[in-house]
């Protein structure tokens, strides 16, 4: 599927990793994740004790992060994933994600991470405004929902603390919250995105759906050629 470039967004626990992540290695293209940029800022600005609230800041920080398939990475090095996934990171990268500074930063680099990997052959860009404003002419664009409850299930499951799922519903509340009304790229779907609740799908259900999709978008763009 040469030069295909799908968007894959939805909040938290709906699934974008794992999807993304599975759709890109069954197409054999780039599997980017988004989200890591604006956790390696936040990251940064933890280690540096940047000033959260300060925009003009963290945004400098942004400049020195780029995104490749391996993640986010800092003068050509991959930052772990571990230290990207932190409850104190988690925190911060919501804060982080709400500067039209910092997003300004960003799309610039998720857009170039993009084009290159539509230059080898395509690429899978999850993330929460994808489709709305990083990739607005995507082949095809996925927006995964599910109920609140399933996300924060799942994200108890995944990161280890089933016994904290109250507060991890709690926390995924305020975030959604914040994602969707914040006035820099809030969190919608795409007009023409393809809505996908994920609620009572596994993985497999999910990315079968998206393969098929895929399939159909590349025929399309075959026949406008």
């Amino acid at each position: 599927m040469g030069g295909l470039l799908i968007a894959i967004d939805g909040p938290a626990g709906s699934g974008k990793s794992s999807v993304a992540r599975a759709v890109a290695e069954r197409l054999g293209v780039a599997d980017l994740n988004t989200g890591a940029l604006y956790r390696a800022v936040a990251l940064l600005a933890l280690r540096e004790t940047l000033d959260l609230d300060d925009g003009a800041a963290l945004s400098d920080a942004a400049g020195s992060i780029e995104l490749s398939p391996e993640g986010a990475c800092v003068d050509g090095v991959a930052i772990a994933e571990q230290d990207l996934r932190t409850p104190e990171v988690s925190a911060a990268a919501s804060k982080v994600s709400a500067h039209p500074e910092v997003r300004t930063v960003l799309l610039d680099v998720q857009r170039k991470a993009a084009e290159a990997g539509r230059k080898r052959g395509g690429a899978v860009m999850e993330g929460r405004d994808i489709g709305t404003v990083v990739l607005p002419d995507a082949d095809l664009k996925i927006f995964l929902s599910a109920a609140p409850e399933e996300r924060a299930r799942r994200r108890a499951v995944q990161s280890g603390r089933e016994a904290e799922f109250d507060r991890i519903q709690e926390a995924m509340k305020v975030r959604d919250r914040q994602d969707s009304e914040r006035d820099a790229s809030p969190l919608k779907p795409a007009p023409d995105a393809v809505t996908l609740d994920t609620t009572e799908l596994d993985l497999d259900e999910v990315v079968s759906v998206v393969l098929e999709l895929a399939r159909k978008s590349e025929a399309g763009k075959g026949q406008t050629r």
